[in-house]
């Protein structure tokens, strides 16, 4: 056996490649730790319950004792990991709830302080400004096309102008607000 076991590793036959060895889950975990927890993370959307569903799929695989039946051991390990995951999303249906994404910590904004305020409505007041002091047909091009979100196309055939007329007008305004807000 333990010549089979050094041909596998060595690149022997075919037969050797398929020969299975004893579970090391200490090298599984280094090897396929990170990526059985990105695994888990994706399936779950949890951080905590990909962690802790991690350490039952090693517990389970520590019970299998020597692993002596297992050819693939990482796909095995993986098999089990997305078995727990779809258990686990099934356990949460059942009881009707559901893990948050994040946590109220994360989701946390503090208020803008006092400058920032002041600039972004110094920039707005500006904003107004330079659209108030568009040509009419250059506003309302600018307005159809980033408040009402038409598209080009539907901008020029409401006013009877072509794509292009619509696109230069859009420029135009465009460059307009951003120097009025540049300052």
């Amino acid at each position: 056996m333990q010549n089979l076991i050094i041909a596998a590793i060595h690149g022997g036959d075919d037969q050797a490649r398929c020969v299975t060895r004893p579970i090391d889950l200490v090298a599984l975990v280094r090897t396929h730790g990170a990526a059985l927890r990105r695994f888990l993370r994706r399936q779950l959307d949890s951080a905590d319950a990909a962690e802790d569903l991690s350490q039952e799929t090693y517990l389970r695989l520590a019970r299998l004792g020597d692993g002596d039946d297992i050819a693939d051991q990482r796909g095995y390990l993986f098999t089990i990991a997305s078995n727990l995951a779809r258990d686990h999303r099934r356990r949460l249906r059942r009881e009707g709830t559901t893990e948050p994404v994040a946590t109220l910590e994360v989701l946390h904004c503090p208020a803008p302080d006092p400058e920032r305020t002041v600039a972004a409505r110094q920039e707005l007041a500006a904003l107004e400004q330079a659209i108030a002091a568009l040509p009419p047909r250059t506003r309302e091009i600018l307005l159809l096309f980033r408040v009402e979100g038409w598209t080009r196309r539907q901008i020029a055939d409401h006013l009877g102008l072509s794509p292009k007329t619509v696109e230069y007008h859009v420029q135009q305004a465009m460059l307009r607000c951003r120097a009025a807000i540049d300052g």
